[in-house]
């Protein structure tokens, strides 16, 4: 049976909002639109996120380190932060978990995050994905932060970025009316293949 959950702290089905995170904006660097942020302090302690939290509480135990250090570093900048959750309550632990973490950095600014984890024998496989906008040609965004990367045509209006050395991470830019979407790609697959 699998449970869904929106929300923070409450592992049953229905809707819970999230709260405030630890760190608002005013307190934390403003975040670089569509980049996913490292923490503040290098080895520092991060108070537990909201997804941690909660996927502590749906039952996850063995990719748990992995959801916390990466959605630390993701949530960093954020006022807000509400919860989806999809997970097999038969076995929390042992099978995958599924999240996607809307996020509020204010001033008209969100972001939608995507953390997949499952796990294995060797460790956790991890796919994390972030979407945001930017209200800028998508030609200006790859200019501006994707210097470096090699462009490839998906279809029309759709580029995927990659960058020699990082063949596990991915940037897609969506050109829209009026706005770049931007979705940066990392997995990282258990025993760091």
């Amino acid at each position: 049976m699998a449970g869904v959950l929106v929300g923070a702290l409450v592992v049953q089905a229905g809707v819970v909002r999230g709260q405030p995170l630890p760190g608002t904006p005013a307190q934390a660097p403003a975040p670089v639109p569509g980049q996913i942020q490292a923490p503040a302090v290098p080895g520092a302690v991060e108070p537990e996120t909201v997804l941690a939290a909660a996927a502590r509480q749906a039952g996850v135990r063995r990719c748990l380190a992995a959801v916390g250090v990466v959605s630390a570093r993701t949530f960093a900048g954020a006022g807000h932060a509400d919860v989806v959750l999809d997970w097999d309550r038969q076995d929390p632990d042992g099978a995958p978990f599924f999240s996607l973490t809307g996020l509020d950095f204010g001033a008209d600014s969100s972001a939608l995050f995507s953390l997949t984890t499952v796990p294995q024998v060797a460790g956790c496989t991890v796919l994390a994905e972030r979407i945001s906008s930017a209200p800028l040609p998508c030609r200006e965004v790859a200019r501006s932060e994707l210097a470096g990367w090699r462009a490839n045509g998906l279809v029309r209006a759709v580029t995927v970025y990659t960058q020699a050395g990082h063949a596990r991470e991915t940037v897609t830019l969506v050109d829209t009316r009026g706005a770049c979407v931007i979705v940066r790609r990392q997995v990282r697959y258990a025993g760091g293949g």
